[in-house]
């Protein structure tokens, strides 16, 4: 009787497949163990550590939180020490002083040679205002006025006259201003009279 033929198990054939594999295992684990160290060896290369400025600059940040208002106490003026602002270049100087100086005597002017009316009124007389009259701060149109006063206010005169002429030479016309003052202390300027007008503006009391 014939025996059967089949396949023969060769025991020794498959104990070679497997070192065989396992041999090709170990080597494909080294060389994807080389490849790793050579990508981090890149990234190492690559990427450069912070310089000392961007170490001590912390990174903006594109969102800022909501500024809260902290809540301030009065100050008064004595709390805050005056500083002087120095300024660059400039050598330092004292600090200037205000002075004051006195406003400038007029001279007086010879009511004769004024061709304006005829004056009535002399230094040290009381006056009386006739019509509504102006009190400026100096003879003159042009002067700043300081009030107005109604008809019946007394002044004193203590200065002047001043004459202030208008006009042509043909026709030349004036007033004559009196350095006056009021009751209440203060002092100005009024005229005595209209340019070349009959009536007047002042008249004395003494």
């Amino acid at each position: 009787m014939k025996q059967t033929s089949g396949t023969r198990y060769a025991p020794g054939y498959d104990l070679f497949k497997l070192i065989v594999a396992v041999i090709l295992t170990i080597i494909l684990i080294v060389l994807l163990l080389c490849e790793s160290e050579k990508h981090f060896a890149l990234l190492e290369m690559t990427v450069t550590p912070p310089t000392e400025t961007e170490r001590a600059v912390p990174p903006t940040m594109t969102s800022q939180p909501p500024a809260t208002s902290t809540p301030t106490l009065p100050v008064t003026p004595t709390e805050i020490p005056a500083t002087e602002t120095p300024t660059v270049g400039a050598a330092p100087t004292q600090a200037a002083s205000v002075v004051v100086t006195p406003p400038e005597s007029l001279p007086a002017s010879d009511p004769n040679e004024c061709p304006s009316n005829p004056t009535r009124i002399q230094v040290g007389y009381t006056v009386r205002v006739l019509d509504w009259l102006n009190f400026r701060t100096s003879p003159g149109l042009g002067s700043p006025i300081q009030h107005t006063n109604q008809p019946g206010t007394e002044m004193d005169v203590i200065g002047g006259p001043v004459c202030t002429v208008r006009g042509t030479r043909d026709n030349p016309k004036a007033y004559l201003w009196w350095n006056v003052r009021m009751k209440d202390g203060r002092e100005g300027w009024s005229a005595e009279a209209p340019l070349n007008y009959p009536n007047y503006f002042l008249e004395p009391i003494r």
